[in-house]
């Protein structure tokens, strides 16, 4: 895994993005791009998707709207939500609980659907701290979740600081789906490469387990192959001699 940390560019979140105002200032802006690029840099050098989830953490705080952050895995097996990164470390039972308030209330869903953000906890002290609940998603297909608690003070030109949370989290949910499918095809490139038992006589193949099963269910169960069966010109006059034989 890269270190990231020694990078400058998220710093220039957190001193650079209250001069955007002066939306004249070219150079402020290309700045911004160039530190965008380097995010995506640091996101496709990870390995993993703590690491991928770790840069993006980085780079999320030096917006200067959270007092408290957590980012969330999606685990495919059962489609549950895994608390990967946090801070501060004190504040992880407070987030999964508000997560789980938020969930159970359909705002996740409502976010999934908008494919961005939902803001809760706006209507005053009596109705919970402020907070936003992200999706992270391709095709309103979740791989992760964001939830930040809002400082009670509007952060500088807050509007494009959203605007940039979107983007940096939209930039963490491809990373992280790129690197699910990477993984996918590593695991079917191994499984299906090197000596694959097979019975000389009936053809069927031995599993990892040491069972013998057929071949055509072999490969189903380990790739993303659909078989479909025909008959072959060798095997069709074979068949067709077998019936012409018939008395």
């Amino acid at each position: 895994m890269s270190d990231t940390f020694d990078s400058i560019y998220p710093e220039f979140l957190r001193s650079g993005l209250g001069r955007l105002i002066e939306l004249d200032s070219r150079r402020e802006l290309l700045t911004l791009f160039s530190a965008l690029e380097h995010f995506r840099h640091d996101l496709h050098g990870q390995d993993a998707g703590v690491g991928i989830l770790g840069v993006t953490h980085r780079y999320v705080a030096g917006l200067n709207l959270f007092r408290s952050m957590g980012f969330w895995l999606v685990n495919p097996e059962d489609m549950s939500f895994i608390l990967t990164v946090a801070s501060p470390e004190g504040e992880c039972a407070t987030l999964q609980k508000t997560v789980d308030e938020q969930v159970k209330a359909g705002r996740f869903g409502v976010a999934l659907r908008r494919g961005g953000s939902v803001m809760f906890g706006m209507g005053g002290v009596t109705d919970g701290p402020p907070g936003l609940l992200h999706a992270m998603s391709l095709s309103q297909q979740a791989v992760g979740m964001f939830c930040g608690m809002l400082h009670r003070e509007a952060a500088p030109v807050q509007e494009v600081a959203f605007s940039l949370l979107s983007l940096l989290l939209g930039e963490c949910a491809d990373a992280l789906a790129t690197l699910r499918k990477t993984k996918q095809l590593t695991h079917q490139v191994n499984t299906l490469s090197g000596l694959l038992p097979l019975c000389a006589w009936c053809k069927k193949v031995r599993n990892d387990s040491g069972y013998w099963e057929q071949i055509d269910k072999y490969i189903t169960s380990h790739s993303h192959t659909t078989l479909t069966h025909g008959v072959c010109p060798d095997c069709k006059k074979t068949f067709l001699a077998g019936i012409g034989a018939k008395p």
